[in-house]
């Protein structure tokens, strides 16, 4: 076997690149058998069709044990599983012998276009059939079996209003609505029910089950019901039967009229006679049906396809009002459905040909069926001709790619033709041209995204590495760049044992440029803040610096605060940054002193920058809280394109602010982020939370 398998995978050099040629060595169609029907899953497949067979015709004969039954499933399945494992096999081993030659693509090709798609519009046509066809049913028995519940309701309000009239002849009441409905609905049972625990105060016939003693409190409390109830049938108690149930009170809401109509058999003809559909079986065990008895069979064959559907309603269990699930075997054969529904209007259409509604719809899809036949086989017919006159050079793009593959990018492709195959071997050469220069492109861009890596380590390293730790201030920190390397900078610097230095700032663009001027800004900082200590006045000198080295088209929005704790205040300066929010007794306030971006290289702007810098001062105390941010934050947007908006972070960090910096951190990137959702982050997210505490223990 293996040396058949292996004769199977390996054709001769010569066989590839001449196939028409007569000496040719191919697999014949015996050997396709033999290697198939000697391999495991054709064994498998085999025996697995012997025994379904056997199975199947014992299943017309006799009913199978339940055992019997789940073997012949598994065994179904085996086969489908063993014939598909054949067919890839099939398809994997021999696809090039089968497949060699163009005419039989071409005809293989005009059998997928012609009959696949036959294949999927009638799988579609079944499939959306069967739909429609279950929710017809569905509807039918369903409205019927609502106009039955509308019936037994409208006696049930008829007979209390009758006794609210006169109240000491119930039974009278009773008994003149049970004759009155007797006639159509033998079964019909009717009692009025009091509050309080006893029998019924007077009741009509009730011959399956004892009727209610009590109305349950949870009808009380809804002062009616209407419903179906599943009950035991009195005969055979393992069966479950329907049974519709409305409850109506008396004006004085002291006595109730309880009417039953079971869904016997007399009631079902009726249904039928109706809507054309009956019930084969009922399943409702959360609404107290009996459960069927061990090794019962499952109702339903294979035959039952346009026969037979599950509708599901709802049932209330009598004891406490509990709602479940009422699943129904609807019996409904299509014909006799679709009669039923085109009775009234195919009337003229039946005294005028003589044939029924249905009948007609048969006839039209048979025509249409056997036209759309000789349809198909004219365009298989048509597809062989085509294929016979086609000529290509295949084999020339065969070999072609096989050179390619190897590395060989230097060959070309010799096609004389000047159709869609010539063509394809001009865009094979051009292919083969540029794959050179697609690979150069590759390296380019591994190398790119190497210092692109790189950057974004330096980056890291600029930005600070933990929290400072100072006595009498809780700082939590966040940065999330948008790209590898971002745009946002943010740092702490210690000016004293009570002094704190907070930077945030935004450098215009993203990339590696933006991770530069910040490296640059950085520096200056660091310099600067040893000797400036006013927060306007170091952005003054950090403008004339930075305005020397900018290109015109970057700039930097910053915001710089001194958190003295010794003199319990606060001193920011804001330069076209975002405001920053300070809490204070629980009330968030937003902070946004006048200036204007830094490193602007314009004619007056040095001057101007330092005429409209403002630096803003106030009192700090415990518990106030400080937050600052860039624009990643409150300008992220959602799918829509809505942003999350300044007002938004003052409710998050006011609702928050009794928690600890940390917290506070985690609640305001925790809803960003659900605000965005999906959405691609367009901006660099930064975040610091500050919170004044008693002097005591740094934190960080």
């Amino acid at each position: 076997m293996r040396r058949l398998l292996a004769r199977f995978s390996y054709m001769p050099r010569d066989t590839e690149e001449a196939p028409d040629s007569p000496t040719a060595a191919l697999p014949t169609r015996s050997h396709y058998s033999l290697a198939l029907l000697h391999s495991l899953p054709g064994r498998l497949l085999v025996l697995s069709v012997v025994v379904l067979l056997i199975l199947t015709v014992a299943r017309q004969l006799v009913i199978l044990p339940a055992f019997l039954e789940l073997l012949r499933r598994v065994v179904s399945l085996t086969a489908i599983g063993a014939g598909g494992v054949l067919v890839v096999l099939g398809a994997t081993r021999y696809r090039r012998a089968l497949l060699w030659r163009v005419r039989r693509k071409l005809i293989l090709s005009y059998i997928f276009i012609g009959v696949v798609p036959l294949v999927l519009v009638l799988a579609f046509a079944l499939t959306g059939s069967m739909l429609l066809y279950i929710t017809v049913t569905s509807y039918v028995f369903g409205d019927g079996l609502r106009d039955l519940t509308a019936e037994v309701q409208q006696i049930a309000e008829s007979a209390a209003i009758e006794i609210g009239r006169t109240p000491g002849a119930s039974q009278a009441v009773i008994d003149a609505a049970h004759g009155a409905i007797v006639t159509r609905y033998p079964q019909v049972s009717l009692a009025v029910v009091g509050r309080a625990n006893g029998t019924p105060l007077s009741a009509g016939r009730w011959q399956h089950a004892a009727p209610p003693a009590i109305v349950p409190a949870w009808v009380i409390k809804r002062h009616d019901f209407v419903g179906r109830l599943v009950t035991p049938m009195p005969v055979s108690p393992s069966q479950p039967r329907i049974v519709v149930r409305a409850v109506s009170p008396a004006p004085d809401m002291r006595t109730f009229v309880v009417v039953d109509l079971p869904i016997d058999d007399d009631v079902l003809a009726k249904l039928e006679e109706r809507t054309g559909t009956t019930i084969g079986g009922i399943s409702a065990p959360d609404c107290g049906a009996p459960a069927p008895p061990d090794g019962a069979a499952a109702t339903g064959s294979a035959w039952s396809l346009f026969r037979e559907t599950v509708a599901i309603l709802d049932c209330t269990r009598w004891a406490d009002g509990a709602t479940g699930t009422l699943s129904i075997n609807v019996v409904a054969p299509i014909g006799r459905l679709a009669d039923r529904m085109a009775s009234i209007e195919a009337t003229n259409i039946q005294a005028a040909v003589g044939l029924s509604w249905w009948s007609i719809f048969v006839n039209l899809l048979i025509a249409l069926g056997v036209l759309f036949l000789l349809i198909q086989g004219s365009a298989a017919f048509m597809g062989g001709m085509l294929a016979r006159s086609i000529t290509s050079a295949v084999h020339e793009l065969f070999l072609g790619t096989e050179r390619v593959q190897q590395g060989d990018f230097a060959h070309r492709i010799r096609i004389e033709s000047r159709d869609q195959l010539g063509d394809l071997a001009d865009s094979f050469n051009r292919m083969s041209s540029s794959i050179e220069f697609l690979l150069h492109v590759q390296r380019e861009k591994q190398r790119l995204d190497d210092e692109l890596r790189i950057a974004r380590d330096i980056q890291k390293s600029l930005l600070p590495v933990r929290p400072p730790q100072m006595a009498g201030v809780e700082v939590a920190d966040f940065c999330e760049p948008a790209r590898e390397v971002g745009g946002d900078y943010y740092d702490f610097f210690q000016l004293g044992p009570r002094q704190l230095a907070v930077l945030m700032a935004d450098v215009s663009g993203k990339g590696t440029s933006a991770a530069l001027y910040m490296a640059e800004l950085k520096g200056l900082v660091l310099a600067l803040s040893e000797t400036v200590r006013s927060p306007r006045r170091l952005l003054i000198e950090l403008n004339r610096l930075l305005a020397e080295h900018l290109d015109n088209r970057s700039f930097i929005t910053m915001t710089y605060l001194v958190l003295d704790l010794e003199a319990r205040t606060l001193t920011a300066a804001r330069a076209g940054h975002t405001p920053l929010i300070v809490v204070t007794g629980g009330e968030p306030t937003v902070i946004a002193p006048d200036g204007m971006v830094l490193g602007l290289r314009l004619p007056g702007a040095e001057a101007r920058f330092a005429q409209v810098l403002d630096e803003h001062t106030r009192p700090i105390r415990p518990g106030d809280l400080i937050v600052l941010f860039t624009d990643g934050v409150t300008e992220a947007m959602d799918q829509d394109g809505e942003m999350f908006g300044d007002e938004a972070l003052a409710r998050v960090v006011r609702a928050h602010a009794a928690l600890d910096a940390a917290a506070i951190r985690e609640r305001v990137v925790r809803d960003v982020k659900a605000f965005v959702g999906e959405a691609e982050p367009h901006d660099d997210m930064t975040l610091v939370v500050l919170r004044i505490e008693p002097d005591g223990e740094a934190h960080g």
